[in-house]
């Protein structure tokens, strides 16, 4: 029994973390991601191989769902007793349908676990899985339309799904594959095999380069907390980041700039950039995009790139009118440069316009699978 997940966020974060918790007399131990500063429980896995992950959906009517009684601790709590207490997929949906779940009006929730059981949670109903495979995107599933093909993820997952037999090499390229590299950005990836307790990590769009350990190993470390960064210390971009923090700006951008391969080396330059220009405590506070205050390492953040999207979402933040006049001209280049191009190349090229939508950090963009 196979699952995977991307973690996708408005923006690349470098502050996800993997929360390790032993067992008791009367819980199961277990492992769940989250943000620094923010204990939200986002995925995670328990011993007994119940595997869970959650998504945005449009929200939903609530209907009578509010009537029922909120769980103690709220949804918070409710995520952890899944893990301490259930063993199986029926489990969860009985304990999930007892409780109103508030943050189920724009989301759904995915689980699966060792024995072949796959289900879906949302605010008005749950149900288990009647396929070999599960998939679940930016897609409400109690709708019975076709208004999946709105997120682009899913008919590639179903698809790939379709056809070839659970294995590593499938949920990666899945994860590969659905991966969101504009707009939002996938942080990690995490598969599992829930059968055998092995678990692979996914960092910074490298699909190549796994973190393999297994549910035994992580759960040895003890009560304890780990940066997903650290488990890629290696990784060009963390060791970047890893340098801004002591350094300064001019220590990390001299990493990258080794690397040889223009592509790659813009790759890594928006991951890192990002990174450091948005501050993630702001944006947990307010629920809106905040940037760092330091005006000088924004003009450097600004000199740095050459993205188009990322310059002109830099523009439209709340930085100071110096860094916007900077953010417009250096964006004016970069168009006028492209338009060069295309006129150079006879290519005519389209453009495309990025709605970036503001929601609570619960309900992140993300898209996650399970196959038997």
């Amino acid at each position: 029994m196979w699952a995977g997940n991307n973690e996708d966020f408005f923006w690349f974060d470098f502050s996800t973390q993997i929360r390790i918790i032993p067992k008791t007399d009367s819980t199961f131990s277990f492992i769940y991601f989250n943000y620094n500063n923010h204990d939200f429980p986002q995925g995670g896995v328990n011993e007994a191989g119940l595997f869970y992950d959650a998504n945005m959906v449009e929200a939903s009517d609530v209907g009578g769902q509010n009537k029922k009684p909120n769980f103690p601790g709220e949804t918070t709590e409710l995520m952890l007793n899944m893990l301490r207490h259930c063993k199986t997929v029926p489990e969860a949906l009985l304990l999930f349908d007892k409780y109103y779940v508030p943050e189920l009006r724009t989301g759904q929730i995915h689980v699966a676990d060792k024995e072949g059981n796959m289900g879906i949670i949302t605010i008005d109903r749950s149900w288990l899985a009647t396929e070999g495979f599960q998939v679940s995107t930016n897609y409400n599933l109690s709708n019975s339309d076709e208004d999946y093909k709105k997120c682009w993820r899913y008919p590639i997952a179903y698809s790939m799904l379709s056809v070839d037999d659970p294995s590593l090499e499938l949920m990666t390229a899945v994860c590969d594959s659905t991966s969101q590299r504009k707009g939002a950005s996938t942080i990690y990836s995490n598969v599992h095999n829930l059968t055998s307790g092995e678990m692979w990590f996914y960092y910074g769009w490298d699909y190549k380069n796994p973190h393999k350990t297994t549910f035994e190993q992580m759960i040895a470390l003890g009560d304890t907390t780990l940066m997903m960064r650290e488990l890629f210390a290696d990784q060009i971009v963390v060791k970047a980041y890893n340098t801004f923090l002591v350094g300064g700006f001019d220590g990390g951008l001299a990493i990258l700039n080794t690397i040889g391969d223009a592509r790659l080396k813009e790759e890594k330059l928006k991951l890192f950039l990002q990174g450091i220009l948005f501050d993630f405590e702001s944006f947990v506070k307010s629920e809106k995009i905040s940037v760092t205050k330091n005006e000088q390492l924004v003009r450097q953040i600004i000199e740095a790139s050459n993205d188009k999207e990322f310059i002109a979402m830099i523009a439209n933040q709340n930085i100071s009118e110096t860094n916007k006049r900077l953010a417009d001209q250096k964006l004016q280049t970069i168009q006028n440069s492209g338009m060069s191009y295309g006129l150079m190349s006879g290519v005519v090229l389209g453009g495309s316009c990025l709605l970036l939508l503001m929601f609570v950090l619960k309900n992140r963009k993300k898209g996650k699978f399970a196959a038997r």
